[in-house]
């Protein structure tokens, strides 16, 4: 079963992609910041992440920069409401406008991890 990590620091958006990631097939972690995610991380490494971008001590653009360099292999979502984010797409993270479809997310994270295998 592929480990996702979810990071939002809104409970409600991360609640929700708990819940329909778990009935997708996936385990799900949750962190609310990206200081707090690499402890989740470092403790129970994920297969992928999705992120927000803008949160509070450590915001996504720099979770991803840490990830990245302590993990060469993670595969990373980045859902934000902010239009500037297009520059941190590359082969390991794709870039999803806010508010995202669920389904779309799932065949997104599918298609990552499968392209991982």
């Amino acid at each position: 079963m592929k480990h996702i990590l979810v990071v939002d620091d809104e409970s409600s958006i991360t609640q929700v992609m708990k819940l329909f990631l778990e009935w997708e097939g996936f385990r799900v972690s949750v962190a609310h910041d990206g200081i707090e995610a690499l402890e989740v991380d470092e403790r129970d490494p994920a297969d992928a992440v999705v992120t927000d971008l803008t949160m509070p001590r450590m915001n996504g653009r720099e979770l991803i920069e840490r990830l990245g360099a302590r993990r060469r292999d993670i595969r990373t979502i980045v859902v934000t409401g902010w239009a500037g984010a297009e520059d941190l797409t590359n082969v390991h993270t794709t870039v999803m406008r806010k508010p995202v479809a669920l389904d779309k997310l799932r065949a997104c994270l599918s298609d990552m991890l499968d392209a991982a295998s």
